[in-house]
């Protein structure tokens, strides 16, 4: 029995030592900048159609929410690279705009948190690079040629690739996908090899969060905006603010 008692206490001192440790460990994730992406829509539309989807890449509100994430650089002092992007899942689509930042997981969560509120969101996601990170993000780049965006989900489809991102520029196309139980690996090289796409990978965090309904996903957000300014406090307006202001 004196063994067992001297056993069980060995036991607590060594989980007691190593929880500062882990926390420390938390804390520095938390904090450590990186290249991180964000992905909100501005489409509150329900059961839209892939071309339907491809259109709304040239609407207002689309226009509208590039200039709201590239205004919030201000706001975070770190410069936001803002595209728009078309996100794709196996029975649907939506327009979407991607936002690219060397930020902090905090801030990454308070810049999507804010668009998402803004466009009035159901989910956002994010991913942010981790050395140890469980999740896997893939970039498959296609340069040059003016890919046909219906006939590219449709190979990534077909590919069984089930959630995608793509985003077209004059230099070509990027698709990012999100391997978030690391079980697309052998798909994606598949896809990649008849496509002749690059392809590049990174461990990290990622997350889809909000709620299934539009209020509910608006208190998340705002739980997470207040949270994160309470932490920084003071912070300067957007961009565009500024420009009107003066300040």
């Amino acid at each position: 029995m004196r063994k067992q008692l001297q056993t069980w206490r060995l036991l607590l001192l060594l989980v007691l030592a190593w929880s500062p440790l882990v926390s420390a460990q938390q804390a520095q994730q938390q904090t450590r900048k990186a290249l991180s992406y964000g992905i909100v829509s501005p489409n509150t539309r329900e059961d839209l159609k892939l071309e339907d989807a491809i259109k709304g890449m040239k609407s207002a509100e689309e226009s509208q929410l590039l200039s709201k994430a590239i205004n919030l650089g201000c706001v975070v002092r770190s410069r936001i690279r803002a595209s728009r992007a078309l996100g794709s899942w196996s029975d649907g689509a939506e327009y979407s705009v991607m936002l690219r930042v060397n930020s902090d997981l905090e801030t990454l969560r308070y810049l999507v948190s804010r668009m998402g509120r803004d466009a009035e969101q159901k989910y956002v996601i994010y991913f942010h690079p981790q050395p140890k990170g469980t999740v896997d993000l893939y970039r498959l780049w296609l340069p040059k040629r003016a890919w046909n965006l219906v006939a590219l989900t449709t190979a990534l489809e077909q590919g069984g690739i089930p959630f995608r991102t793509l985003v077209p520029s004059n230099q070509g196309t990027a698709v990012y996908i999100i391997d978030l139980d690391r079980d697309l690996r052998e798909k994606i090289l598949g896809v990649a090899r008849k496509l002749g796409a690059r392809v590049s990978s990174q461990a990290g965090n990622a997350q889809l969060f909000g709620d299934d309904k539009r209020p509910q996903a608006k208190v998340v957000f705002e739980e997470e905006i207040k949270k994160y300014e309470a932490k920084n406090p003071n912070l300067p307006p957007a961009c565009d603010v500024k420009r009107k202001t003066g300040h």
